[in-house]
């Protein structure tokens, strides 16, 4: 008689793990990041309640603190509740700063925790404990997952990406502080925190210099119709983290609303801007006629880094003159999804369609991108015109609450704006780990008893 049975290893996220889940995220409730103050967010499925939750200056696991801040009364799965705890001025380990130079920064693979934490407690017995933290070199040190296909990660990111402003409190227009500016921080921070894609809209700014239309300089970042800032400075930033780090981040080139109709050799320019300031660090791609070249999104992250390459640029390669079209620098460009002009109920309806993953679905063996946003149109639907901020505080928490199921394991690429508010990067880092796990050990133990 022969019984043969399989082994299966059982495994979770950490988030599930925990009796109460609780983690730190920073309020949109503010003008700038300093006067922001730390919310305390617990669950979801948060069901043996703990009695109270503090937040300390210090791991309070290692070291006997007073809370800054005590909240009890926790009776729900899961909610939100905002602290007077303020951010203040907000540093990073010596390194990681985006003004620190000639430091030698300090990997950690696992994160590194900035001093806020958020800890739970049944009377004086401690329960658990996170913090805020930076996550400079999450993608390469999780195991296994660079031998996965990008398409196959979840990969999280900030749409406008670069539509920040330094100094909020010397911007004095309204419709640039409240309309325009998508994120609290530079994108050399967005990146310390764990970003790993990062959406441009370009502009040809005339101005800088009318007798030269091919100056790279003229080239700028864009958001709601507005120029906010050059191009070449964001890229000198992205590329001084990505070597420090060796972390693979996307940049996508999604769109061109100021100056570009028309205009093809304008597009050519910012290639040669892409070249002048990262061509050395892009990934390039295999043409050779001779050889179906790869989808970018097939890559994995060893393949990119193997000539220590960290960056993969994806463009609308078909608005490119011929020979450019061609370059081996810029990948055609991923499908795209976005809840810009849905409520929040179809925004719901419309990630069920895409994550599911079904035959239905739009979505299948690609990369793709999800944009988690409402735009200004949408806003005036509900008669009332909502600040940028106001419309991430609505939509961020819910989209990362869905994410928290099964359909983190089937995101790719999310991007937000305003992600501060949320803990996705957690999340997009947890997941993954499931999905490492699964592929290390898809061929599960198989044993044979054979009996007489």
């Amino acid at each position: 008689m022969h019984l043969s049975f399989s082994l299966f290893i059982c495994y979770n996220l950490p988030f599930l793990l925990q009796a109460c889940p609780i983690y730190l995220t920073i309020s949109l409730d503010a003008k700038t990041v300093q006067d922001a103050n730390l919310e305390v967010n617990w669950g979801p499925e948060c069901h043996d309640h703990p009695e109270w939750i503090g937040i300390f200056s210090e791991d309070p696991s290692t070291t006997y603190v007073q809370p800054e801040a005590r909240i009890t009364d926790i009776t729900n799965s899961s909610g939100k509740v905002l602290s007077d705890v303020k951010i203040g001025k907000l540093r990073f380990p010596p390194g990681w700063n985006s003004n620190d130079v000639n430091v030698v920064p300090s990997e950690y693979p696992k994160g590194k925790c900035l001093p806020y934490y958020v800890a739970s407690f049944n009377g004086s017995e401690l329960l658990t404990v996170e913090c805020l933290k930076i996550q400079t070199n999450w993608m390469s040190k999780l195991e296994h997952i660079a031998q996965m296909p990008l398409k196959d990660l979840f990969i999280p990111g900030t749409h406008a990406s670069a539509a920040y402003v330094a100094n909020l409190t010397k911007t004095k227009s309204v419709l640039v502080k409240d309309y325009v500016v998508a994120q609290h921080f530079d994108v050399w921070s967005q990146l310390v925190f764990g970003m790993r894609y990062l959406d441009f809209s370009i502009g040809f700014d005339k101005i800088v210099d009318v007798y030269d239309s091919n100056n790279a300089d003229n080239f700028c970042i864009v958001n709601e119709n507005k120029l906010v800032r050059p191009l070449r400075n964001v890229l000198k930033d992205i590329k001084r983290f990505v070597k420090l780090s060796h972390e693979v981040v996307i940049l996508d080139f999604s769109s061109f609303p100021i100056g570009f109709y028309k205009h093809p050799e304008r597009h050519s320019s910012l290639l040669h801007l892409l070249h002048e300031e990262v061509g050395d660090i892009v990934y390039t791609r295999n043409t050779s006629t001779h050889e179906e070249a790869k989808p970018c999104y097939e890559l994995t992250i060893d393949e990119i880094r193997s000539n220590n390459k960290f960056l993969i640029i994806l463009y609308p390669v078909q608005e490119l003159p011929y020979p450019e079209s061609e370059s081996k620098i810029l990948c055609p460009n991923w499908k795209r999804f976005s809840t810009a002009f849905m409520n929040t109920s179809e925004a719901l309806d419309n990630m069920r369609l895409l994550f599911s993953k079904k035959h239905n679905s739009p979505v299948q063996n690609e990369g793709w991108i999800f944009q988690a946003i409402r735009s200004m149109e949408q806003s005036l639907n509900n008669n009332k015109l909502e600040t940028a901020k106001e419309r991430a505080a609505i939509l961020n928490p819910k989209v990362t609450s869905w994410l928290k199921g099964p359909w983190s394991l089937t995101a790719n690429v999310v991007a937000l704006d305003y992600f501060s508010n949320t803990n996705i990067i957690d999340v997009a880092i947890y997941a993954n780990m499931h999905k490492a796990f699964n592929m290390a050990n898809k061929n599960f133990v198989n044993f044979e008893i054979v009996s007489n």
